[in-house]
């Protein structure tokens, strides 16, 4: 009977030091792994051809984003709307996560009105992750005829991002001005033709949409035939509801319709400009 306690204790004693030995060896595994296992970050880029909405700061969108691994360049088209006039204007600075204390050299090699083409120089090839702040600088109105007003009060208005993972990589050539209003105007006509097609896919779904709507307000009426009083009331109030609803979709399909008028006028504008600048 001792021999028995004494080996039931014993095994107790292996166990309870097996358990312990598994707990701190699982601590130390869990609490030492960012050492060994490297952390994933998450994706931040934003997104190309989507308007955003700074409000009393104006609209943007961000046309194309590419790096250029050869050259250590990264090159953006950056279309604006309402950000500048008179009283102030735009500036940008960068820096990758890679080295968050030292700024990338920025350089606006093209501005058309709103339209910009920006070069970010000396990006490093494992980049992970690139911004662009956008600064607006508004003079002080009381000293506008002053030179060299030091009188600005800059302030960033947007960042936009870039990730490794995500970006376009491929060739970024230097051109001269006339070569970047071309390839810009292209990338717009070609941007609005697409945003077209979209609209016109929308409009054939509301069509479709609006011609179920018909058919069931069709049967609904003959229907009515063989109801009683009380279900013809309900009927007819569903019908007024699918009649008002068919009314509200023809109203969306006519306003996409002026957008597609407005997207051809658009394009017309800018095969102009383009033809205008050929020659």
């Amino acid at each position: 009977m001792n021999k028995k306690r004494k080996n039931l204790k014993l095994n107790l004693s292996n166990m309870y030091i097996c358990l312990a030995a598994i707990f701190i060896l699982g601590f130390m595994f869990f609490g030492t792994s960012k050492l060994f296992i490297a952390e994933e970050i998450p994706i931040n880029q934003t997104e190309l051809n989507t308007e955003f909405d700074l409000r009393a700061n104006g609209k943007f969108s961000i046309n194309s984003w590419v790096y250029d691994e050869k050259l250590n360049l990264m090159e953006v088209i950056l279309v604006t709307n309402g950000m500048k006039d008179f009283s102030n204007k735009l500036d940008f600075t960068s820096v990758s996560k890679k080295n968050l204390k030292q700024e990338m050299p920025v350089k606006v090699v093209f501005n058309d009105n709103e339209i910009y083409i920006l070069h970010i120089n000396k990006v490093p090839k494992k980049f992970e992750q690139v911004a662009i702040r956008l600064h607006k600088s508004e003079k002080d109105m009381l000293d506008v005829f002053v030179e060299d007003n030091e009188n600005e009060n800059e302030k960033i208005v947007s960042t936009v991002y870039a990730d490794e993972r995500k970006v376009e990589r491929g060739s970024i050539e230097k051109k001269d001005n006339r070569s970047y209003l071309v390839q810009v105007t292209e990338n717009l006509i070609d941007k609005t033709k697409e945003q077209k097609e979209e609209i016109i896919q929308r409009i054939e779904i509301i069509d479709s949409f609006i011609e179920d709507l018909n058919e069931e307000i069709k049967t609904l009426k003959k229907d009515l035939l063989y109801q009683t009083m009380d279900e013809q009331i309900e009927t007819n109030n569903m019908i007024y509801r699918l009649e008002r609803d068919v009314e509200m979709k023809k109203k969306d399909a006519e306003n996409l319709q002026q957008d597609i008028k407005n997207m051809d006028s658009k394009v017309e504008r800018l095969n102009q400009k383009k033809r205008d600048v050929s020659y």
